[in-house]
């Protein structure tokens, strides 16, 4: 299994190294010319960004993936999916934009309109955006038919031109043009994945047409969980971040930011190198649960031992890190490493078992575990907050997943230990 494993994941791992680089880059970039105040910003503006992305790529593209990775569904069934999950994907978004600027702008954009109009912001803002839900939908049908090192490919060029964008922005721009300059870049991989479809035409049927009623029934089981998962993520992510910068300011906050942003650097790296091979060869076993058993338990061992090493490594070299991919004055977060770090071990761990709710579409249990962790996060924050100031903020991060693998741990029972 190990061998198959390494083999598949050689080229997702290496297109994820260079997409933490990227990242991690980009966190630089916004450390060294914008200090701790522009992390914060940073941070918060891709949290904005998730709040239009993730309920597609949770709900539209999983879908995508789940079923075009199942070998009982024809190629009549994959198109009508993919003209459907266009119509949602588009639907999603002027909802999304309906509610968070239209209704809420003062909340969720006026931090980032600064030196722009709203409607010169806008401007920029929506096609960038539209083109980052483009890429991610047209990356999940590539994924589907598992061709990883194609996908490799696609987000490394793709990385390239958001580093560009980037340090173009942040050196010469504003800090509106700075912050958009992330959103533009990262939708440019769109053309990439695009003309790759457009160069494979005629192996991968793809269309534009009127949704159907069974795909948008099978697509809508996803959608519910993933408004799960950012209601009670990327929404309430973005909360206690606006929260601790009324509290603290845009200064402290961006120390525990730091941290914050270390954790999605290798996140990413999970969830691009494992997340691509995992997800749909799961749900490619979703009627042979024997086997679907053995691999779940393979990979998570496999994961748990590598997840330990590199983490034990971060944490005993924690101010030499946040100095090097941040700037110097940051080693003073060192201290917020200690439980984010163990929070992190068993935030991986719990993507994996979140990984198998979903493709066996249990939507109930799913957003169960949502609700009991989140639950968990705010008390504990309620709780600590004004004992131990910004250490609360990620002890309670750590006892969040900790609940939060254990109930997924329960939810799963019955297959993991039949």
């Amino acid at each position: 299994m190990k061998s198959e494993f390494f083999k598949s994941s050689s080229w997702s791992f290496t297109a994820v190294v260079f997409r933490a680089l990227g990242g991690l880059t980009i966190n630089k970039l916004f450390a060294i010319f914008l200090g701790t105040p522009g992390i914060t910003l940073l941070s918060h503006f891709q949290n904005l960004t998730a709040l239009f992305t993730q309920l597609p790529s949770e709900g539209v593209n999983r879908s995508i993936m789940k079923y075009w990775s199942d070998p009982q569904i024809d190629e009549v069934e994959r198109v009508k999916l993919f003209k459907t999950g266009l119509w949602v994907t588009a639907l999603i978004f002027g909802s999304t934009l309906s509610v968070l600027y239209f209704r809420y702008r003062d909340y969720f954009f006026d931090r980032f309109i600064n030196d722009y109009t709203p409607q010169q912001f806008l401007t920029l803002f929506i096609p960038a955006v539209l083109l980052m839900l483009m890429s991610g939908y047209l990356n999940s049908v590539i994924l589907a038919l598992r061709r990883v090192k194609a996908y490799a490919i696609i987000n490394i060029a793709g990385l390239l031109l958001l580093v560009s964008l980037v340090y173009f922005g942040v050196t010469q721009g504003t800090l509106d043009q700075a912050l958009l300059s992330f959103a533009l870049g990262y939708g440019l991989m769109f053309f990439c994945a695009l003309t790759y479809l457009i160069y494979r035409r005629k192996s991968i049927s793809l269309g534009v047409g009127l949704p159907d009623a069974k795909s948008l029934k099978k697509i809508s089981k996803f959608i519910a969980m993933a408004i799960s998962a950012i209601a009670l993520g990327k929404l309430l992510d973005f909360g206690v971040r606006d929260y601790a910068i009324e509290l603290y300011g845009l200064d402290r906050t961006g120390l525990w930011q730091s941290v914050a942003k270390m954790s999605t650097s290798y996140m990413l790296v999970f969830t691009g190198t494992v997340g691509v091979v995992y997800y749909p060869k799961m749900a490619s076993l979703i009627h042979k649960p024997e086997e679907l058993k053995q691999y779940v338990l393979k990979v998570m061992g496999f994961v748990a031992f590598i997840t330990l090493m590199c983490l034990s490594v971060y944490y005993l070299n924690k101010e030499f890190i946040l100095k090097l991919f941040f700037a110097d004055g940051f080693e003073k977060a060192a201290y917020l490493v200690r439980y984010q770090v163990i929070g992190d071990f068993f935030a991986i761990l719990s993507y994996l078992l979140a990984y198998l709710l979903s493709a066996r579409v249990q939507t109930i249990k799913y957003i169960a575990a949502q609700i009991i962790s989140a639950v968990i996060y705010l008390s504990l924050i309620s709780l600590l907050i004004d004992r131990l100031d910004l250490e609360a903020l990620t002890m309670a991060y750590m006892w969040r997943y900790i609940g939060f693998f254990l109930i997924l741990v329960v939810f799963n029972r019955r297959l993991l230990f039949r």
